[in-house]
């Protein structure tokens, strides 16, 4: 009888065993599932902005546009576009396609927050470059003072052509506020491509648009 009993719970241990890493399994391929799903609507959302903007630039004439989130949570990365459309051509390369571009640099400022009397940056005075290179020191954003660190600062774009890159935004340590930005587009003064370019300190933008970032 014991040997009996023994027998039945060991087979009733199995069973539910079963059932669990059934149920597990399922559970692990729902959850792969839902995050494939999210990631490939974020994807299919980053592309969808992308052309648009290149429609922009195509139809309009435009040569800066961007898509920034409406509202910017601290400490949640949230993704950008800008596209830049070049209207010039490399004059050392015009009859290469491999080689027929244009150098390009993206800065990004924080001009002033709508509260008077404060900084966009704790310590810094007004305006800051927040993302992208700096065009008075033409150096990258050092690290401490940038909000965008996956923005693409330096591309090269072919002769008469435009594109659109996406970008993150992550700012952190700032106050709740709406700020007042500032987006630049430099172009290499001689048309050079990005390993030949000859970028000077406060050089006139090529291309500048203003945006209201909600910082919540």
């Amino acid at each position: 009888m014991n040997k009996r009993g023994a027998l039945e719970l060991s087979i009733t241990a199995i069973v539910v065993l079963i059932i669990a890493i059934t149920i597990l399994g399922l559970g692990i391929g729902f959850i792969k599932k839902q995050f494939g799903a999210g990631t490939e609507l974020v994807g299919n959302q980053l592309s969808i902005i992308k052309q648009q903007l290149k429609d922009q630039m195509k139809e309009g004439g435009e040569l800066l546009t961007f898509s920034f989130p409406e509202q910017v949570t601290k400490g949640t990365p949230q993704n950008i576009v800008i596209g830049v459309l070049n209207t010039a051509a490399n004059p050392k390369y015009q009859d290469d396609p491999k080689q027929d571009s244009v150098c390009f640099r993206v800065e990004v400022r924080c001009i002033k927050p709508f509260t008077p009397n404060s900084d966009c940056i704790d310590g810094k005075s007004n305006p800051v470059v927040v993302g992208g290179y700096d065009s008075s020191t033409l150096d990258p954003v050092p690290s401490d003072q940038n909000w965008f660190k996956s923005l693409n600062g330096e591309f090269d774009l072919k002769n008469f052509e435009g594109n659109a890159y996406d970008g993150t935004i992550l700012v952190k340590g700032i106050k709740s506020d709406r700020y007042s930005m500032e987006v630049n587009v430099y172009k290499s003064p001689g048309d050079l491509k990005c390993e030949e370019h000859d970028f000077v300190a406060d050089q006139v933008p090529y291309a500048s648009k203003s945006v209201v970032l909600n910082v919540v």
